[in-house]
């Protein structure tokens, strides 16, 4: 502790000693100008996030925020070329003149350009307008629909196939980036937090495609806005809606159909937008689910979000997500009875207001719910399990650009808790029931600065401080972080960071079956998660429409927990959880193509994640079952004309680990048993794991003189190898046989959408 608050005063002495040096710039008491407004899409009056406003012949520019709002302070009493710019639109070009102590406020509509064989659709930031963040990538949420996919376009899948993100199977969706497992990263939709973003067991993520504006994901070092997690954020921004007209889009599916609709309301728009899956219908109708003993499944997303400007500086969005899965297996005997529900509750007020051309504020009121239950048996002698955890909470954030060398940003946070585990069988009292009501609170404070004023300037700095608390432990965490870029020469930049990183909420899991995550605070004994994190990168365009980049990273991990095993009863998170410490390195290659009729990428992680924990393998390190030592995605789409798109999706990695039966032992207490003695931790591998995809979307009119419809063909598992699930070992058998569950064969699906 003493030395995070020696190292904090350090690092702020040194933040403040900058300020000194480079005093904050007032167009007022000089000869510039600002110039800061909205810009939005033509035609929906949708903002438009990270859209560019540049002076090239001054090497300056800026980027809107997520509110689609920018500042750019430019020199006056010059005649200066202003362009607008976003992936997708045409630029904008304009000619300009700034008066001595200007303030300008403009909105700028783009509109969309034709295709021409493929645009951007992921992209990295590495420009001189962007900030120094290494690790961001931000997806284009039109590739999640282009790329293969199995029956149901999904964000998470998409997400897998980049470098530093893995998954442990196909039929999971969790997100394991750069050795860190999925409970500790911040998953985000519109502010809100999500606990568990999954459907049909993590087969699916809870995103619905059509609903989703803008996807950001930073993959570490992430800045001192961010709290809460140890490895990565996911920022999902759902869109606003049509401002000037009507429109919608159906899409049917062999699993599941979508169903948006946007429209004009007040002085905003409102967007509807649902998806459900319809196999227990199919089968029902069909009398299988009954002549085949099978279970009635379904799952269902709603979005709504609501957005409108009360005035020129004020925008109010209400956001309301509601997702939840549900099972029901009627077993000859009501004994065997099994009832599943599980699901996630979302709502968001936020309301942005702008000061002036230099500051920006934010408040956002969100409240989160994840419940799972569980039951089995007939009503009078059920086992059953409810599961819970509600997030309340209230953030304020104040954005402040006094000039083109600092960008500042400074926020609170308030958050309670509530999580609930009951497990009960008949009416016999609970054997668990846990109800903590924990208090989070957050302020952190950070800057962008660039040393110099409207002139080439390679080095950008953005350094932060961010302290929290919970009111279950009586640690304060102290988490300074600073990331870099420095650009050599236009074709190639340098990036590094640093950050502290603490996580207070703890998670029992089973990776097996993610819907019984159970998440607790951390408590007066076990202390609180917390990372060090370390990246160094590089970025280069080797040649025109391609980008190359590196990144190595550093990672350690203390008060890590696993849970014990055959744990039937506890009062505190010491008799559940062992205590223990990671690490995680790698280095990771990204080749992007981004324009022209191919587009996609090719990446490759080379990574090592290690577990020390006293009470698990005898004390010696071991790896985590989701460690992949190699891990390589190869990601294309190819436009053959404006009719035909393909597409094709190729992974590569080492097959996970794992723990086997070495031995059996008499059991002295029961001759007619043995007892099965377990090798050294997760020292085995399953065989490596690889899988092609492919698709082809045929665009056409459907009652339409536009080609307003896309009919998609995709084949998941294109060469039918059946990968490895699990390994199963036949204890009754001397020596013991190991069996392999595989995964899932060849499957084509195809669908249908319409946009009206």
């Amino acid at each position: 502790m003493i030395r995070r608050i020696i190292l904090s005063l350090i690092f702020f002495s040194c933040f403040v000693g900058i300020s000194q040096a480079y005093p904050v710039f007032n167009p007022q008491d000089s000869d510039g100008a600002v110039i800061s407004g909205y810009i939005k899409d033509s035609l929906s009056g949708e903002t438009i996030i990270g859209a560019q406003i540049r002076i090239r012949s001054l090497k300056i520019g800026a980027l809107t925020n997520k509110g689609g709002f920018f500042t750019l302070h430019v020199p006056s009493g010059k005649k200066l070329l202003v362009e607008v710019y976003s992936v997708g639109y045409k630029t904008i070009s304009e000619q300009m003149t700034f008066s001595p102590g200007e303030e300008r406020r403009r909105t700028f509509e783009l509109s969309v350009e034709a295709v021409k064989g493929g645009e951007i659709t992921v992209e990295s930031s590495r420009n001189e307008l962007q900030e120094p963040q290494v690790s961001r990538v931000s997806i284009n949420p039109q590739q999640v629909q282009e790329l293969p996919r199995a029956g149901e376009a999904d964000l998470f899948r998409i997400l897998q196939l980049l470098p530093g993100v893995q998954t442990t199977s196909e039929i999971s969706s969790g997100l394991y980036i750069r050795g860190g497992s999925p409970d500790q990263n911040l998953i985000l939709l519109d502010g809100t937090v999500l606990y568990n973003p999954s459907h049909f067991f993590g087969f699916f993520s809870t995103f619905n495609p059509d609903a989703v504006k803008d996807v950001e994901l930073i993959k570490g070092g992430f800045p001192a806005e961010y709290g809460g997690r140890l490895s990565a954020v996911l920022n999902v921004t759902d869109i606003d809606g049509d401002r000037n007209e009507t429109k919608g889009k159906v899409s049917l599916g062999l699993i599941s159909s979508r169903a948006t609709i946007e429209t004009p309301v007040g002085t905003g728009a409102l967007v509807l937008s649902g998806r459900r899956t319809y196999l227990d219908v199919m089968l029902n109708a069909t009398g299988l689910t009954q002549k085949l003993g099978l279970p009635a499944y379904y799952f269902y997303d709603l979005n709504a979000k609501l957005t409108q400007n009360p005035s020129a500086n004020d925008k109010i969005s209400f956001s309301g997500y509601a997702g939840s899965d549900h099972l029901d297996f009627a077993a000859a005997n009501v004994a065997n009875d099994i009832t599943m529900n599980w699901g996630n509750k979302a709502g968001s007020v936020e309301w942005t207001h702008i000061f002036g051309s230099e500051l920006f504020s934010k408040l956002d009121l969100n409240a989160s719910n994840f419940t799972s239950q569980f039951s089995v048996g007939s009503t009078a002698q059920s086992l059953a399990w409810n599961n819970a955890i509600d997030d309340y909470t209230a953030r304020f954030t104040l954005e402040y650009i006094p000039n083109e060398r600092n960008s500042i940003k400074t926020g609170l946070q308030a958050t309670g808790y509530e999580t609930i585990l009951k497990i009960q069988a008949g009416s016999n009292p609970p054997s668990a029931n846990i109800d903590l009501t924990p208090f989070y609170a957050a302020g952190y404070l950070q800057d962008e600065w660039k040393p110099s004023l409207f002139t080439t300037d390679p080095l950008a700095i953005t350094a932060g401080l961010r302290v929290d608390k919970i009111s279950s432990n009586s640690e304060v965490g102290i988490d300074p972080r600073i990331s870099a870029r420095y650009i050599l020469n236009p074709s190639i930049s340098l990036k590094a960071s640093f950050g502290i990183y603490h996580q207070y909420l703890k998670l029992a899991s089973n990776p097996l079956i993610p819907v019984f995550d159970v998440w607790s605070p951390t408590d007066a004994i076990q202390p609180p998660e917390k990372a060090n994190q370390y990246v160094l990168g590089i970025s280069t365009i080797p040649f025109e429409d391609y980008t190359f980049d590196i990144e190595g990273y550093y990672k350690t991990m203390n008060n890590l927990v696993e849970m014990k095993p055959n744990i039937r009863s506890g009062a505190t998170l010491e008799d559940i959880f062992f205590v223990g410490d990671g690490r995680s390195y790698g280095i990771e290659f990204f080749l992007q193509k981004q324009v022209g009729r191919l587009t996609g990428w090719i990446g490759y992680t080379l990574a090592w994640n290690w577990r020390t924990f006293p009470d698990i393998n005898n004390g010696n390190p071991y790896p985590p079952t989701y460690d992949r030592r190699n891990d390589l995605d190869v990601v294309f789409t190819y436009v053959l004309s404006d009719r035909w798109t393909v597409g094709a999706t190729f992974t590569y990695g080492t097959g996970q680990a794992y723990t086997q039966i070495t031995a059996l032992a008499p059991n002295y207490e029961n001759p007619t048993t043995t007892i099965p003695i377990e090798g050294d931790k997760n020292s085995l591998r399953l065989p490596p794991y690889n899988r092609m995809d492919l698709s082809a979307t045929y665009h056409f009119s459907f009652f339409s003189d536009k080609r307003n419809a896309e009919f998609d063909i995709d084949i998941f598992n294109a060469y039918n190898y059946r990968n490895v699930w699990i390994a199963q070992v036949d204890q009754s058998t001397n020596p013991a046989q190991v069996t392999y569950v595989r995964l899932l064969p060849i499957l084509p699906t195809f669908g249908i959408s319409v946009n009206f």
